[in-house]
């Protein structure tokens, strides 16, 4: 004889629905709760920052602007070549606009910038490009002096004057030309001192003709991968006893194997 266990009591189909809608409204709840807690974090966090950048961390007076010590300029010429007006929030300041402002108005070569952000500070470290030598150009609205650097750079005028004290270079260098800075860098690396080159002249032709202390005018001829070889004879050249040229020749030197005296064309009044 068997005996049957008693059967469990079933619980009501309506109230196993009911405990699964409060779960999911909890849930809903819960999830809600976290959200809004989040937005309410993000929201505390942005305008945070947003005073940080408005009214934290201020440049009130020129004084919280330092220059390194080998800055060539004062501080009044480099707050006002970057265009900086007070007060201003140190971590609004574009880095990169201000490089390209001092840069466009100051004759610097490199241009470091670092914010401290206690006490307040916007550190500038500038190193001054060198102007090798005097320089002239044409441009749509017309013949403009200045100067260039080391690396053939242009230099403008106004660009100079701010660099005060600095001696004005001997070497002049005419009918400068973008294209040329590579070679006038060359140039400035490896002529030969015992040529006492006063002057380079790129000319509208193409042609290269220098003015020798040593030698007098000498023509390069057009610029091509002759240059280097046409340095070394002028090195050779200017070593032995200066050449005995009239005043109206001047040396060939476009074909370096076979150097020349030649009548001196009339000068462009182009330069």
């Amino acid at each position: 004889m068997s005996v049957r266990s008693p059967a469990r009591p079933q619980r009501p189909a309506s109230a196993e629905l009911q405990r699964r809608r409060d779960l999911r409204r909890r849930k809903r709840v819960h999830f809600a709760a976290q959200l809004w807690s989040l937005l309410l974090l993000l929201s505390a966090s942005a305008g945070l920052g947003w005073l940080l950048l408005r009214h934290g961390w201020l440049l009130r007076t020129p004084e919280q602007v330092q220059l390194t010590s080998r800055s060539p300029f004062n501080r009044e010429q480099v707050i006002s070549a970057a265009g900086l007006r007070f007060p201003v929030a140190l971590l609004s300041l574009d880095g990169a606009s201000l490089q390209q402002r001092l840069g466009a108005k100051l004759p610097v070569e490199d241009i470091r910038l670092q914010r401290q952000l206690w006490p307040p500070q916007l550190l500038i470290d500038l190193r001054l490009r060198q102007a090798v030598a005097r320089a002239v150009r044409h441009t749509p609205q017309g013949r403009e002096t200045g100067y260039v650097d080391r690396t053939g750079a242009w230099i403008s005028r106004a660009q100079q004057q701010q660099a005060r004290g600095e001696a004005v270079p001997a070497l002049r260098v005419l009918g400068w030309q973008p294209r040329h800075a590579g070679t006038i860098a060359l140039l400035l690396r490896e002529l030969p001192p015992a040529a006492a080159i006063s002057q380079m002249e790129f000319r509208r032709n193409g042609e290269l003709w220098m003015q020798s202390r040593a030698l007098g005018p000498v023509r390069f001829g057009s610029l091509d991968q002759r240059l280097p070889r046409q340095l070394e004879v002028l090195s050779h050249l200017a070593e032995q006893q200066p050449l005995a040229q009239e005043p109206t020749q001047a040396l060939d030197l476009s074909d370096p194997e076979r150097p020349e005296l030649m009548l001196v064309p009339p000068k462009s009044s182009e330069n």
